[in-house]
């Protein structure tokens, strides 16, 4: 019964006994932990401004990573995340543990900074000062972190006229990891800058080392006279430095400009005449469709459209200062101007007109040439270049002058028999009988074929004017939206049909104001969307009153009066 007892004795005490003697163990580890040191050490303590140094934070104890505080260090530092590490070691005995934080850390401003004390538990490290020296005093480290960014620049000239321009090329040379970069114009008074085309992008390798090189050009026009400078690209990012196995880097502002340059800008020369557009270089070209091989011989047709596509090239200018291009053409054709179209080509402005000329009435007509004055920068003096007109001779579309023609009248053989009096119906003979019969049955059948002619003729009308082609084609012209095909088909259309259509001249304006309408929608300068279906329901009617013209004509000249 006794050791029974013992037994329920032991039991009941041993959780109490094991809790006690953990406590006993803790009390040893809460006084270290009360009598820990702390301290904190730098790797250099002359440092240039965003030149990375590491920080360590160390204390001789086993405690929680995030007990350190580091934005102290914001107000004149840049840092990273730390890296945490702990160890314990075991000599003679006794037992140490260790925690250390290792950080990367830059400074922002030049003269003296400090790194403030770090508090841990009860204990706190010392305060630390560091030297920072500009940039020009950077030791050779600091010298090689600032090649890891370099931004050039370069122009094609220094001296230019008065609405010039001239390319301005930057480039950046990258040989570090960064973040967030940007790159900004340059500037300066007087002048436009725009940017031309997207950015550049490859891999050059210089003393052993290997930069990824970003190239952005852009185009710079000088608006007035006189000596201007240049403000050089501005560079900005982001460089991530001091990453290594015990720390994560740290992120630091990179900054660089390129060079300023000085430009020399001319005025415009007083005895210069005409728009000024100062070039080193001027092309004019024109083609035309269909092809000409004669300037002066060409022979086109009433509706019959011709185009002229013109292409003027111009080196070092805007596409703002690109001239209009305004010619005066006679009231004998109607112009149809298509959205000049832009572009830039290898220092180019490049700009394409189309025009479409469509010749209204028959005779001699004079298309006129183009001249542009512009000012050589390379020679320094005057130019002209010149496109040549065109002579062409209209003539009436022969197939307009194709009117449909009805067969002839029918008229019934003999017509004079049926108006002869028959004589001596009394006689008893047999053969007047059977005349008149014969008589009889042939009116019969005469009547029966007019009949079925005249039949034959209101079955065949869709035909409209003997072309049914013409119509074909202009119809699906206007159901392919194709302006040129539509201006060109209803032109012969409405020649063929004009002694019809001008029976209803309502129907025949709304006829000629649609198809204005359809070329104005499609070579207006807005965009803008032409319905076709007034046309094609207009064109319904017009047939349908060609039809009815048709057959009226056609049956009265069977009527045989």
């Amino acid at each position: 019964m006794s050791v029974n007892k013992n037994n329920w004795a032991k039991k009941c005490l041993s959780p109490w006994l094991l809790l006690l003697t953990m406590l006993v163990a803790l009390l040893p580890l809460q006084a270290m932990a009360a009598q820990a040191e702390a301290e904190a050490t730098v790797s250099k303590n002359v440092v240039a401004v965003n030149q990375v140094f590491q920080l360590s934070v160390s204390v001789d104890t086993a405690i929680n990573p995030d007990s350190v505080d580091f934005s102290v260090l914001s107000p004149n530092f840049a840092y990273g995340q730390p890296s945490v590490s702990s160890s314990t070691s075991l000599i003679n005995g006794t037992m140490s543990r260790n925690t250390t934080w290792t950080i990367a850390v830059a400074a922002k401003n030049v003269g003296t900074a400090t790194i403030p004390a770090f508090k841990i538990g009860s204990s706190q490290t010392t305060p630390i000062t560091i030297t920072v020296l500009k940039g020009s005093q950077k030791n050779n480290s600091t010298a090689a972190d600032q090649a890891n960014v370099r931004v050039t620049a370069e122009i094609d000239k220094n001296a230019l006229y008065v609405g010039e321009s001239i390319n301005y090329r930057v480039k950046i040379l990258i040989g570090e990891q960064l973040s967030q970069a940007s790159l900004s114009a340059p500037s300066g008074d007087g002048l436009t800058v725009s940017q031309v085309g997207q950015d550049a992008q490859n891999n050059i390798v210089q003393n052993g080392r290997r930069y990824l090189v970003i190239t952005r050009n852009y185009q710079i026009t000088a608006e007035k006279a006189g000596k201007v400078i240049i403000h050089g690209s501005t560079f900005n990012g982001s460089a991530i430095r001091g990453a290594n196995g015990f720390s994560s880097g740290i992120t630091i502002p990179v900054k660089e400009n390129a060079r300023n340059i000085s430009l020399n800008i001319k005025p415009k020369p007083t005895d210069y005449k005409g728009l000024w557009l100062p070039t080193p270089d001027l092309q004019l070209q024109q083609t035309w469709q269909p092809q000409v091989s004669n300037q002066n011989d060409v022979t086109t047709k009433v509706g019959e459209p011709i185009t002229r596509t013109i292409t003027l090239r111009i080196k070092d200018v805007a596409q703002s200062n690109m001239p209009n291009i305004n010619l005066i053409y006679p009231d004998t054709v109607r112009i149809y101007n298509e959205k000049p179209e832009y572009r830039t080509e290898n220092g180019y402005s490049v700009m394409t007109l189309k025009q479409v000329i469509i010749p209204r009435q028959v005779g001699k007509v004079a298309l006129p040439p183009l001249t542009i004055n512009w000012w050589n920068t390379t020679a320094a003096k005057q130019q002209r270049s010149e496109i040549a007109g065109l002579i062409i001779n209209v003539i009436a579309d022969p197939t307009a002058n194709n009117q449909f023609s009805p067969p002839a009248t029918i008229t019934p053989p003999a017509a004079t028999a049926t108006t002869n009096p028959v004589k001596n119906i009394t006689t008893a003979a047999i053969w007047p009988w059977a005349t008149l019969v014969f008589a009889i049955l042939w009116i019969i059948t005469l009547i029966l074929l007019l009949k079925k002619r005249q039949q034959q003729i209101i079955a065949s009308t869709p035909i409209t004017t003997g072309n049914v082609d013409v119509v074909s084609a202009l119809e699906n012209a206007v159901n392919s939206n194709d302006p040129i095909k539509v201006q060109t088909y209803y032109q012969q259309w409405r020649q063929q049909q004009y002694s019809i259509l001008n029976t209803q001249p309502q129907l025949l304006q709304q006829l000629d104001d649609e198809v204005k309408a359809m070329m104005a929608a499609h070579y207006s300068p807005l965009d803008s969307v032409w319905n076709n279906q007034p046309l094609l329901a207009l064109l319904i009617q017009a047939k349908q009153l060609t039809v009815e013209k048709y057959t009226v004509t056609t049956l009265s000249s069977l009527d045989p009066k």
